[in-house]
């Protein structure tokens, strides 16, 4: 719980379900904190006062929270000029959060947040009608660069939430690579023999990244003195088929520096609760319906 709230992103998903439940703020803001950081903080302390009760959060499903996480990872961009002045003040108010905090991790709607890989629900969303398989499978495992902390060119499954929704649907109907629909959607499941690594939080992606070091960089802001890590994904490949990243690992890890200076580590640009796969691995394939 002490993890979700030193997350910028962690605190606008809790203040982003709070507004879902009691009600929409008194303050005139864009989307759900607004833009401007006094705003923000305006609007934490605002929040901070509404009553956090038993069963807070019960009425939200996994499916409206799914789609609440995505959509404030795509609202709380760092490509914006103030996204920095942002964060610090998300971080330096979110603590005012902290019982809403505790209520909605006691809620039904989250409880597969910080839970292992489900392998009978992975899902493969793709803009193009051409089925997944074995010959189509050419990862690039070198650094994506520019500080986005994950390979080049890989293979991507998201958890199938409800019967027609994943975070990587949301995602593209909001996020930065907007793409019309529809969206053409298959299920794999996965192997019980794959080795996969999981990230449930800025300790697991630090670990991994201290098992099979990079250099890396900030993607956005001023280069640190410091030297950052990333993984290595080709010698992660040869321990490893596939990375993991929870809904409870993206809310607590994605943008947040953790770790000492010289070995400290960022995950950055996975967007939503997602695996990359660096081999195949996969068994049945299961064309779902298309979504529109």
């Amino acid at each position: 719980m002490h993890q979700l709230i030193h997350s910028p992103l962690g605190i606008l998903v809790i203040a982003s379900s709070i507004i879902e439940v009691s009600g929409p703020l008194e303050l005139p803001v864009r989307g759900c904190l607004g833009d401007d950081p006094a705003d923000i903080v305006r609007s934490l302390q605002e929040l901070s006062k509404r009553e956090a009760r038993s069963g807070y959060f019960d009425l939200l499903s996994s499916e409206r929270l799914s789609e609440l996480v995505v959509y404030c990872g795509v609202d709380l961009t760092p490509y914006r000029n103030e996204y920095l002045q942002q964060v610090e003040a998300l971080l330096a108010y979110g603590s005012a959060l902290r019982h809403f905090a505790a209520q909605l991790l006691e809620a039904p709607g989250t409880a597969n947040w910080f839970v292992d890989l489900d392998r009978r629900q992975q899902e493969w969303v793709s803009s193009k009608n051409c089925a997944p398989e074995v010959s189509s499978f050419h990862p690039d495992l070198r650094s994506h660069g520019s500080g986005i902390t994950k390979p080049r060119y890989a293979f991507w499954t998201t958890t199938s939430v409800g019967e027609c929704l994943s975070g990587w649907l949301h995602y593209l109907r909001w996020g930065e690579a907007l793409r019309e629909p529809p969206y053409y959607r298959w299920r794999l499941e996965v192997l019980p023999t794959a080795r996969v690594y999981e990230v449930h939080g800025p300790q697991d992606w630090h670990t991994l990244c201290l098992a099979y070091p990079a250099s890396s960089r900030l993607a956005y802001g001023k280069v640190p003195l410091e030297t950052l890590i990333e993984p290595n994904w080709q010698a992660v490949a040869e321990d490893w088929d596939g990375i993991h990243l929870s809904v409870g690992g993206l809310l607590t890890a994605e943008r947040v520096r953790w770790g000492i200076p010289g070995t400290q580590t960022h995950l950055f640009g996975w967007d939503v609760e997602s695996t990359v796969w660096l081999h195949w691995v996969f068994g049945h394939i299961e064309r779902l319906p298309d979504v529109g």
